[in-house]
Order: structure tokens, then sequence, then C-alpha cells
């Protein structure tokens, strides 16, 4: 007598569904794009009934809204200033830089920098999802550690959010831009160079003297 495999248990929380749909939507559109990601693919990685996946995301762009919104709100969990130890700013920028580039610089992240540059003219809204969700935040993080150092006398500074987005642009801006035309991902060791680089270039021209 052969037995049947069992079938997982999914739960029916909305969340832990909406959730399933996010999944499935991203591997569509990470594998094909948007235009020529299948609703009717997605709903076979869903593995869920039509109606319950359009409920959730009456269309294809709302779907894909949800991708960009979800992997931007990551950031969060990647990038968490309480856990980095050092206090000084050499360290505790080594240790945020290294933070950040590794976040912005994956598949997921790539991926919505490719999708910004083939089909952002066609969705203007999601790049500023993206930004209002990830960018502005991380920014905002480092202006407020960039202001409590200037107060403290250890770095001047007379703008610190226009310094946050001096130090941004510096670390992560041409490591993500070579990986979206095609350049080989450095290794830890590259990255870590390259931000410690970074962090005295910047450092040498905001530390108090």
């Amino acid at each position: 007598m052969t037995t049947q495999a069992a079938r997982p248990i999914r739960s029916r929380k909305p969340e832990a569904v909406r959730e399933r749909i996010l999944d499935a939507a991203q591997a569509e559109f990470m594998a094909h794009g948007f235009a020529a990601a299948s609703t009717n693919r997605i709903l076979e990685r869903f593995a869920g009934s039509k109606p319950t996946m359009f409920r959730y995301f009456p269309t294809k762009r709302a779907m894909f809204g949800g991708v960009v919104q979800r992997i931007a709100a990551r950031w969060r969990s990647a990038i968490d200033p309480a856990g980095i130890t050092a206090d000084d700013p050499q360290g505790w920028l080594q240790a945020f830089g290294l933070l950040a580039l590794a976040w912005i610089t994956s598949d997921e992240n790539i991926f919505v920098g490719r999708m910004a540059v083939a089909e952002g003219a066609e969705f203007p809204e999601v790049s500023e999802l993206y930004r209002r969700e990830a960018v502005e935040p991380i920014e905002a993080t480092l202006a407020d550690r960039l202001s409590a150092w200037a107060h403290a006398g250890l770095i001047t500074t007379a703008d610190p959010a226009r310094d946050a987005l001096a130090f941004l642009d510096l670390t992560l801006a041409g490591q993500v831009s070579r990986l979206l035309y095609g350049a080989p991902r450095p290794d830890p060791a590259a990255l870590a160079a390259h931000v410690g680089y970074c962090v005295t270039l910047f450092l040498n021209g905001r530390m108090a003297r």
C-alpha cells in the first residue's frame, strides 16, 4: 500500500498568508523581472487559491509594491545600531558601514535597484516607497549619531544630515553601481577594506582639531 506524503500545514493567519504571497511574488519578480512575471506562476508558487491571492494584492503592480516595501523594511533588522558595541566614531562607523553595505548589496536590494533603473519611469511610487521605508531612516540614524558626536566634541559638523548623506554616498553608492552593471561581488575582506578606507577619509575631514 502506498502512502501519500503529508501536505505541509500552513498557517491561515492573515500575516502568514500575506508573507507566503510575497515570498512567491518576490521569487517570480527576481527570476523574470516585472514585465515578464506571471501571476499564474506566482499563484503556483503560493499554492493557495486565486481569490485569496487577489484579495491581498488585487494586481501584479500591488504585489510588486508589497515586495519592494518588505525588502526596504528589512533594513531595521539588518542594520541595528543597538548591536554596535563600538562607541568611538571610527569603530562605530566601520561597523555601521559594513552592515549597511552588506544589506544594500544583497541580491534582493540589487534586484530593487535594477528594477528602478529598468522600469523606474513606470513605477515612480516604488522608488518613493523604498526611499521612505529605508533610505531616509538610514540617513536619519546616521545623522543623529553624527550630531551626538559633534555635541560631545568628537567631530565637527555644521550639517549632520548632509554629512550623513556624504558618508553613505562615499561608502555605498559606488559599490551598488558596480553590482548593478554586472561587476563581480567583492569578497568580505575587500568590503571591509573599502569601508575602512571610506571611514578614515570621511573622518579626516570631520575630526575635532
